[in-house]
């Protein structure tokens, strides 16, 4: 009996020991013969095979196989995806397949300094291709498509404002001009209808994005928002907008990448900071500083740029203050008045124009063209609504109510509406409070463009 134990003791100790062995062994054929092991090996090669000189042959022979990576503290992050694209830096590999293709413009964004993920995204410590490209489950930040990149931008820089992203900045504009503040906040600014958008970016996926835009109720049962109208460029730039919106907060240099230098980033400014004040365009302004119609002609852009930088040191006891702006600003104030003559400014680029003109701007600004359609003309379903099937359009809205009953409603908002079957859902559109958002002055430049969408002579009797 104890010697039948002994045997069944040791059969048990060899088949364990076997497993371990080969356990063991799998674990290095593994660790061994990981892809990006591959990767470089083929790199490896193809550099011994390039090398036009015996000390290159050397070089290339000596090149260590190991995990590369870029540490980035300010970003938090380390980006391990050199491992296998070793090539991006090298413009002798343009043409060449993935992994050991290069990767153009890398001069603008080096790697040392932006390494790969803030803005192709994906898991940046990961070593093996699904992990590294984040379609796994539970990571949130899957590598985006080359069609949708340019969202990456908007991490640092405006999107309505830079050269290099023409289709982000396609998108702002039409996230602008279609009224999507109407019903959804961003930035702080915009109706409550619909859900925040500051994070809307790192929750959905492209795929959803756009399916929504097209037929909102497919992704979204219950959905109060119609259909978007959109071409297939259209759709394509808008979802790129709103991928862009992650919420992500860069820090120092990173932040302060925001402002292009561009004559229209410097219009903006000239508008912020209240440059009428002292100075006049167009007839229009003060008077304490010299009129800057034609200042483009009797000044360089060097001098210009150090006016901005510190006005005391090309005009000695000039009035106006320091206001700190950085060189991106200086650079862009100083491109929008060399460019004046070239952008025919006139009173509406300038701020200086009136109620009507204004409130056609506010009208705009805060979306209310996603409910009461553009110029007010309405068309936008408001299932189960009794007093109509869709919002109702704003072209006689003078008939009905008065100056401060209209604004009232501006401010307080129109929640009830009643539903025609009380058994199906409510209305999903209504009227929100824009008391906290609008400002009064904004409000009464609102309600006189909304006055003035009455076709002209209607009370004649024409």
């Amino acid at each position: 009996m104890h010697g039948t134990s002994v045997g069944k003791f040791y059969a048990w100790f060899t088949a364990l020991g076997l497993l371990v062995g080969v356990l063991v062994g799998l674990g290095y054929y593994r660790d061994e013969y990981r892809p990006w092991k591959d990767y470089q090996r083929r790199f490896i090669r193809e550099e011994i095979r390039r090398a036009s000189t015996p000390d290159q042959r050397l070089l290339a022979q000596s090149t260590p196989v190991q995990v590369r990576q870029i540490l980035l503290p300010e970003l938090n992050r380390v980006d391990r995806c050199t491992t296998c694209h070793l090539a991006v830096e090298d413009p002798s590999y343009g043409g060449y397949p993935q992994p050991l293709a290069y990767h153009p413009l890398h001069d603008q964004h080096p790697f040392d300094k932006f390494g790969c993920t803030v803005c192709h995204r994906g898991q940046g410590r990961a070593t093996n291709i699904e992990d590294a490209h984040g379609h796994v489950p539970h990571w949130d930040e899957p590598m985006l498509p080359q069609k949708y990149i340019q969202a990456s931008c908007g991490q640092c820089h405006e999107a309505s404002d830079n050269p290099a992203a023409p289709e982000l900045a396609r998108g702002s504009e039409l996230f602008e001009t279609v009224g999507c503040r109407g019903c959804h906040k961003l930035a702080g600014v915009g109706g409550n209808i619909g859900p925040e958008l500051d994070r809307v970016g790192a929750r959905r996926s492209p795929d959803w994005l756009r399916q929504h835009f097209i037929t909102p109720a497919a992704v979204t049962p219950d959905s109060g928002m119609p259909p978007q109208k959109f071409t297939d460029t259209d759709i394509d730039a808008i979802v790129l907008f709103m991928l862009s919106q992650t919420g992500a907060e860069l820090p120092g240099f990173y932040a302060s990448m925001k402002v292009i230098p561009s004559a229209s980033e410097g219009r903006r400014l000239f508008q912020q900071k209240g440059c009428l004040g002292c100075h006049s365009m167009g007839g229009q302004g003060g008077k304490v500083g010299p009129a800057l119609d034609d200042v483009g002609l009797r000044r360089t852009p060097e001098w210009m740029m150090q006016h901005f930088r510190d006005p005391q040191t090309v005009s000695p006891g000039s009035v106006m203050p320091r206001f700190g702006f950085t060189e991106a600003e200086a650079r862009a104030l100083t491109d929008f008045l060399v460019h004046l003559r070239d952008q025919k400014v006139g009173l509406g680029i300038l701020g200086l124009m009136g109620p009507v003109d204004r409130g056609r701007g506010i009208f705009s600004k805060y979306g209310c063209a996603g409910c009461h359609g553009p110029e007010g003309k309405g068309g936008v379903p408001n299932a189960n609504a009794k007093t109509a099937q869709q919002v109702p359009a704003l072209t006689y809205v003078a008939d009905g109510y008065t100056k401060a009953e209209l604004k009232g409603i501006i401010f307080k908002g129109q929640r009830e509406i009643l539903p025609l079957d009380p058994h199906r859902p409510a209305p999903p559109l209504y009227m929100p409070a824009w008391g906290s958002t609008i400002k009064d002055a904004e409000a009464d430049d609102l309600v006189a463009y909304l006055f003035s969408l009455k076709p002209k002579g209607e009370d004649l009797g024409f």
